[in-house]
């Protein structure tokens, strides 16, 4: 596997890749190689020549698993207009620091951003907002979701000594929502000590792993779903895809 990412899948328009270490999806501040810039360089060498790619939407540093790449402006512009339009569904992993208090719920929360520390805080929503509001698995309309509301579904699938699989079903994407409602539900992702889990993992992740992808192909129309493994160097994510 080099540098910490491996190729799902591969064609002409798009490129879907797993990534498994803790390293950005496009270039930042910090001047680290990015995803972006590791898979560019490894599909010119491949072609002899430059390439164009850029990445569809991304993932936090720490976080592992899939995203999707396009291969021309054309492939990008049409799976950008597919998550926004929310067209592409997504399903992460995770491993909270302790056991949800509920084997499955739905979380709805407004998100408050902290620009000073990186963090976005979730605050309860006390007012109504409808009958699909506490039905896991209901669809939510889109008029319902104000720029500062997240929604997400959540369920435990696998069970540990000490630890939980729980599958989750955001309906938003708004930065860190995941990390923020669960660690305002009292179960933080295992190693994220930025938003309440207790010790960091070895591997410098965070226990947040992007499962699938289910997505229309901006060119064929065929729909495809791309499933990412969890990364090998810790032992409850292997542990884990072992059960399911």
């Amino acid at each position: 596997m080099p540098e910490g990412f491996v190729i799902l899948f591969e064609d002409d328009d798009i490129l879907a890749a797993a990534k498994l270490g803790p390293l950005p999806v496009q270039a930042d501040a910090s001047g680290d190689a990015s995803l972006q810039d590791l898979l560019a360089a490894l599909l010119s060498e491949r072609e002899g020549r430059g390439v164009f790619l850029e990445a569809a939407h991304r993932l936090d540093r720490r976080t592992s698993g899939v995203v999707l790449f396009g291969k021309s402006r054309k492939a990008v512009s049409a799976l950008d207009a597919a998550f926004r339009n929310r067209r592409i569904d997504k399903c992460y992993w995770a491993v909270p620091d302790r056991v949800p208090p509920v084997p499955e719920a739905r979380l709805t929360h407004r998100l408050v951003r902290d620009p000073r520390s990186n963090r976005t805080l979730a605050v309860p929503v006390k007012e109504a907002l409808g009958p699909w509001s506490s039905r896991v698995g209901a669809a939510v309309p889109r008029d319902a979701l104000r720029p500062d509301l997240a929604v997400l579904d959540h369920r435990t699938i696998g069970h540990g000594d000490r630890y939980d699989l729980i599958e989750l079903h955001p309906w938003t994407g708004r930065t860190h929502q995941i990390r923020a409602q669960l660690a305002a539900a009292g179960c933080p992702i295992r190693g994220d000590l930025k938003y309440g889990a207790r010790r960091s993992c070895r591997n410098g992740m965070i226990m947040l792993h992007a499962r699938t992808v289910d997505f229309e192909h901006p060119g064929t129309g065929e729909r495809l779903v791309v499933t990412a493994p969890c990364p090998a160097d810790e032992p409850l994510w292997q542990a884990f895809a072992s059960q399911t």
